[in-house]
């Protein structure tokens, strides 16, 4: 990463309130985390996580139906 990049980030980071900066701390380590388990992954499961993690930000849900057993969510 360019030197400038991290800068800027850096001083975007000033900018934040201690709650918000906390939540970009662990934010941070969950990309360092994924990007070195996504090498363990099937390009189907990357897809299928990233999918849930829409659904979870925008707060959506899947609903099937079954003819014997109604809907389950």
């Amino acid at each position: 990463m360019e030197t400038t990049t991290l800068q800027k980030i850096n001083n975007l980071i000033k900018d934040l309130p201690d709650y918000l900066a906390e939540e970009l701390l662990e934010y941070v380590e969950y990309l360092v985390y994924k990007f070195h388990k996504d090498e363990e992954l099937s390009d189907e499961q990357k897809r299928v996580i990233l999918r849930g993690l829409e659904d979870i930000k925008y707060g959506r849900t899947h609903i099937e139906t079954t003819d014997t057993e109604g809907i389950v969510i």
